[in-house]
C-alpha cells in the first residue's frame, strides 16, 4: 500500500462523534469508560504524557487525574479554538499539570526523546498520514517510554490498519493488546 492510499483520511463527523460519546451509549454497552481506560497508561511520579489529538477532551481530564499532580499532560490538538474550550472546561481539574499545544500529530511540534508517554485516543485513525504519526512518535518518545494507542475500527479500515501495525510492530516492543466488536487498543514500549 502506497502513502498516498494511505493518507486518504477520515473525519468522524460531528453529530456521529456526539451519539458514539454519549455516556449512557457508552455505559450500555461497557465501551470506552474514561476511569478504566486511561489505566492503560502506567502513571510515573514527575512524568510527561503526550495526549495526541486531544479534540474535544474525552479523555483528558480523567487521564490528568490519573497521572497525578505530580506529573505534566500536555494536551495537542491542531485545532486551537478546541484547545482553548478544553482549557476553559480543565481549570481547576485535579490531577496532572496541563500545557495546552496547538499542532499537527503527523508532525509532532516537541524535542526528539521528550516524552515519557504518548496516548492516542481514537485519533491516529483521523490523521491524513498515520505512518508519519507513528515515525513521530517513535522520535519523541524516550527510550522506554510508552505508547498507548486506541483505534475505532470502523474509521481504520484492514488496507489502512495493516501498515499502521506493521510499523508500530518493527517500531516498538508490543506489551499489551485488546481487541472487540468497535475498537482495538494496543500498549507499546519504546
Amino acid at each position: 500500500m502506497t502513502t498516498t492510499e494511505i493518507r486518504a483520511g477520515w473525519r468522524t463527523p460531528a453529530a456521529l462523534y456526539r451519539l458514539i460519546s454519549s455516556p449512557a451509549l457508552r455505559a450500555a454497552f461497557g465501551w470506552d469508560l474514561r476511569g478504566r481506560d486511561v489505566r492503560w497508561v502506567r502513571p510515573v511520579e514527575g512524568m510527561t504524557c503526550l495526549e495526541v489529538g486531544s479534540g474535544g477532551g474525552f479523555y483528558t481530564k480523567a487521564l490528568a487525574r490519573h497521572l497525578g499532580a505530580g506529573s505534566e499532560l500536555i494536551a495537542l490538538d491542531p485545532d486551537a479554538a478546541s484547545l482553548e474550550v478544553l482549557r476553559q472546561r480543565m481549570t481547576g481539574a485535579p490531577g496532572a499539570r496541563m500545557t495546552y499545544q496547538a499542532g499537527d500529530g503527523c508532525a509532532l511540534p516537541l524535542p526528539d526523546a521528550s516524552m515519557d508517554a504518548l496516548f492516542y485516543g481514537y485519533s491516529l485513525e483521523e490523521f491524513a498520514d498515520p505512518l508519519a504519526a507513528i515515525h513521530h512518535a517513535h522520535r519523541v518518545l524516550r527510550p522506554g517510554g510508552q505508547l498507548v494507542l486506541f483505534l475505532w475500527r470502523p474509521v481504520i479500515g484492514r488496507r489502512r490498519r495493516e501498515p499502521v501495525l506493521d510499523l508500530l510492530e518493527s517500531s516498538f516492543t508490543r506489551e499489551r493488546a485488546a481487541a472487540g466488536p468497535q475498537n482495538i487498543r494496543l500498549s507499546y514500549r519504546r
